[in-house]
């Protein structure tokens, strides 16, 4: 079978800094290894580091049964900006145009939301070519724009969302599957779409792949270098230091008289760095690593005893992929917003979603978790949860299979 996978703003296998793959990487693999003929074509933007790949279109051969397929895109420097706008639309034309000389057609191809652009571009080419589509929704554009922004400036927004509106609703309404990462996402692409809910229509959340050669001693020696020792109380925060994120929060909270025996490992980069890090790196219960690799990040979650996700009230993720990163290691997880996540850990009591919480009730719930014995006792059953439910092996596995369903039923 040879399956299309269109999806742009993911870490590709060849990046540099031992990446850890997201949604579409996964699949990608997954197809790949159940000896699927599987073309992931993205742009050489690489969203995370903002970085061009390679200045003109290139193919790339990661594993057997596996090209990707680079196209040249302007990138962007805002993740929220008109650059980036430009960039989805420079790609969903870079696809289409490599979609129609391509020397042979696909059996499926599958596409996500986001972008609303290249989504309505590839499933476009299979209404128009008889190739059936799998859409997976795994963030809500453009709702989320609209929804975040205040009152008095929504009814604008929508009108000059609309674009992007009527491009969702296309791809929802002729995509041959629905795919949700939950079930309010997958009722949201229903709803979009103007359709009911059909035997094509599934639920595959995101999944993680957990490390599995992790050096032991090496995992040590990192920890011991950043000052994590043998009976710290860890609290960690591992992410891209973007404006979602209100680290502003976390800084307050982690001064606060009742975490100060607390050790505080705030790992990654991005644009809120050059102001924040020093702050934290100043505070006595913090350590402020920067930039870790995968295998950096596997050692701290395996000893951290409670993970933040601490999300601005205005943040667009409804289930973001740390939710799955951090229980695979079975760390309890403090996330200051609700929705989506708020079910999540009531169905596997992987930790408490609060709301819009200042730094004293953000410090409060983190010491709470810290106190309780409770909680360091059911971590082996929150692994066990992930490995069940959300290892990527599984999820995957299972998406392979509803992909392979979708092209019979087609050809």
């Amino acid at each position: 079978m040879i399956v299309w996978l269109i999806r742009d703003l993911e870490p590709i296998p060849t990046d540099p800094g031992d990446r850890r793959l997201m949604r579409m990487g996964m699949l990608a693999q997954a197809l790949a290894r159940a000896g699927h003929s599987t073309r992931w074509i993205t742009s050489s933007f690489d969203h995370y580091q903002k970085r061009q790949r390679s200045p003109r279109a290139q193919e790339i051969a990661p594993q057997p049964n596996l090209t990707i397929t680079v196209l040249p895109g302007p990138g962007y420097r805002e993740n929220i900006s008109l650059a980036r706008i430009r960039h989805n639309r420079v790609f969903a034309k870079a696809f289409a145009h490599f979609a129609r000389t391509a020397p042979e057609r696909p059996d499926v191809i599958v596409t996500d939301i986001p972008t609303t652009e290249a989504a309505a571009a590839a499933v476009a080419f299979g209404d128009a070519h008889g190739i059936p589509t799998v859409l997976s929704i795994r963030d809500l554009w453009p709702d989320f724009f609209a929804d975040h922004m205040p009152s008095i400036l929504r009814p604008v927004a929508r009108l000059a969302l609309y674009p992007l509106e009527r491009q969702v609703r296309f791809a929802c309404a002729k995509a041959t599957s629905i795919v949700g990462i939950s079930q309010g996402y997958h009722d949201w692409g229903l709803e979009k779409g103007g359709r009911m809910s059909s035997p094509n229509d599934r639920i595959f959340p995101l999944g993680y792949a957990p490390r599995t050669d992790i050096d032991s001693a090496a995992a040590s020696a990192f920890l011991e270098r950043i000052g994590v020792r043998d009976t710290s109380r860890v609290v960690a925060f591992i992410g891209s230091w973007g404006h979602t994120y209100d680290l502003p929060l976390v800084l307050e909270a982690v001064k606060r008289p009742i975490l100060k025996d607390a050790l505080f490992v705030i790992a990654g980069d991005g644009p809120q760095a050059d102001v924040l890090r020093p702050q934290f790196s100043a505070l006595p219960n913090v350590v402020a690593p920067g930039w870790i690799d995968a295998a950096e990040i596997a050692a701290i979650l395996r000893r951290a005893d409670v993970g933040l996700l601490p999300y601005r009230p205005d943040a667009p993720q409804g289930l973001p992929n740390k939710a799955f990163e951090y229980i695979s290691a079975g760390t309890y997880q403090i996330a200051t917003i609700k929705g989506e996540l708020e079910t999540f850990y009531n169905e596997t009591d992987g930790g408490r979603a609060l709301d819009r919480p200042d730094p004293d009730t953000f410090a409060s719930a983190i010491a709470s978790a810290l106190s309780d014995p409770d909680i360091a006792r059911r971590r082996p059953e929150r692994v066990e949860q992930f490995e069940r439910h959300y290892h990527a092996d599984v999820i995957y596995g299972a998406f392979v299979a509803h992909i392979e369903t979708i092209a019979r039923a087609l050809h």
